[in-house]
């Protein structure tokens, strides 16, 4: 059942659309009617008034019913290649979550973090960002925060009374945020980016993302490391971490190699030419043959995830035929014209960062990156580099929980609070701009 607010959410989306359609804007028909299903869309995203995944199959239904677009065109976005290469993710990361060997590797770098809170901080934070390269950033927050919590319990730091009990949870999230920028599966923001500069003949690699994403972890994680430590002063000088004895297991042997081989394929595209969505299947068929996985397995998967994924790419299609995108494009091109580049890019930050803080990531890049790719063009901006600065400008809200998953996860922990959150991801989102503008100029 719906609740009041749910309802009071619905009906203001309806009036959004009714009112984008009954305006005389001087647009093609088509393009109207998109922007209406867009504004109806968005709204619904950000309220949430249906589970997002659910208002995805609203939008491709109002599409096809309404905006003159065939099912093909609407649903063919529903099993692009790129949404094979998520899916093999999302196999993988079952796996090693059924056979415990996600847990096991980040128990196994915790034995060699020594006692020094400060340098446990930086070490959980580098295993989660690098746990977010291979696995959502979602699924990396929820195996790590457990362990950072049960750290916490035991060494008496309590929940919103401990600094560092703070800094050590927002140190979880915002790693794996920012490790989910360094590769094409961590977050899907960036197979969103990835998707749109195929259908411009434009062609990334897993390892060509990679070397965009890489130097931007490798900047920072330890920039974060050092500002958390410093707006949350830790108040003890020793910390006990217990030791993590257990062997690998037969089962998590086989995971991991099979886990390993996908990588080495992901990253040697180039010399085979099998692409990275057709060696996302390899994990899938390897772990069932080797029993790993069960078919009772295969509805663990976070369909939910790929549905909205699929809906997000289905709109931007919508956005980019109808002729709406660069209509949009050339209006925001008013509002910067005659600018310097770096402000032009800084204006794009702030719109990226204002559209995660009111909706989730993964639906505020389905709805900016199609309007960037016009956006790039009118200002004769390279287009590869500004389509990869706005999927991962959408990533960067540390302020409020809406923002990513791991900061919804980190806010429900009950060891920070919204200004906690506000305090220290203010200076990061702006510090994380700074960050990925210096970067355009070198990519």
């Amino acid at each position: 059942m719906l609740k009041t607010r749910n309802y009071v959410s619905l009906a203001v989306s309806i009036a959004a659309l009714l009112a984008i359609f009954l305006m005389d804007l001087p647009i093609p028909m088509q393009a109207k009617i998109v922007l209406a299903i867009t504004m109806f869309t968005g709204v619904m995203w950000i309220t949430e008034a249906l589970p997002l995944h659910i208002t995805g199959l609203l939008t491709a239904f109002l599409l096809v019913a309404f905006a003159s677009f065939t099912a093909e065109q609407v649903f063919h976005p529903f099993f692009d290649p790129i949404i094979v290469l998520l899916l093999g993710g999302f196999v993988l990361a079952v796996a090693m979550q059924k056979h415990g060997l996600d847990e096991f590797i980040a128990l196994r770098f915790l034995n060699n973090l020594g006692n020094n809170p400060k340098f446990v901080l930086l070490g959980v934070m580098s295993i989660t960002a690098f746990m977010s390269f291979w696995i959502t950033n979602t699924a990396s927050t929820l195996i790590m925060l457990p362990i950072v919590i049960s750290i916490l319990k035991k060494n008496g730091l309590k929940a919103l009374k401990s600094n560092y009990g703070k800094a050590m949870i927002l140190g979880v999230a915002f790693a794996a945020t920012i490790g989910g920028v360094g590769t094409i599966i961590g977050s899907t923001p960036n197979a969103i980016a990835v998707k749109f500069l195929a259908d411009q003949s434009i062609t990334i690699t897993f390892l060509d993302w990679m070397m965009f994403g890489l130097p931007l972890v490798i900047i920072l994680i330890p920039i974060t490391w050092f500002t958390l430590i410093h707006v949350f002063k830790p108040e003890i000088k020793h910390l006990h971490v217990k030791k993590f004895t257990k062997s690998i297991t037969k089962n998590q042997k086989i995971v991991l190699g099979v886990f390993a081989t996908t990588v080495v394929l992901w990253l040697t595209t180039a010399v085979h030419g099998v692409t990275a969505s057709v060696i996302s299947v390899v994990p899938i068929i390897l772990l069932y043959l080797f029993g790993m996985l069960r078919g009772n397995d295969f509805s663990k998967i976070r369909w939910s995830a790929l549905i909205l994924f699929g809906s997000g790419l289905s709109l931007g299609v919508a956005i980019h035929n109808s002729g709406l995108d660069v209509i949009i494009a050339s209006n925001m091109t008013k509002l910067v014209y005659g600018q310097p580049l770096i402000i032009v890019l800084f204006a794009v930050a702030l719109i990226g960062i204002i559209l995660t803080m009111i909706a989730s990531n993964t639906a505020a890049a389905a709805l900016f990156v199609p309007i960037i790719m016009p956006f790039a063009m009118a200002f004769g901006i390279p287009l590869l580099p500004l389509t990869i600065f706005a999927a991962m400008i959408v990533s960067f809200d540390f302020i409020v929980p809406i923002g990513t998953p791991p900061n919804i996860i980190a806010y429900s922990s009950g060891f920070v609070k919204m200004r906690d959150m506000i305090k220290s991801g203010t200076i990061l989102s702006i510090i994380a701009c700074v960050v990925l503008v210096g970067l355009f100029f070198l990519w």
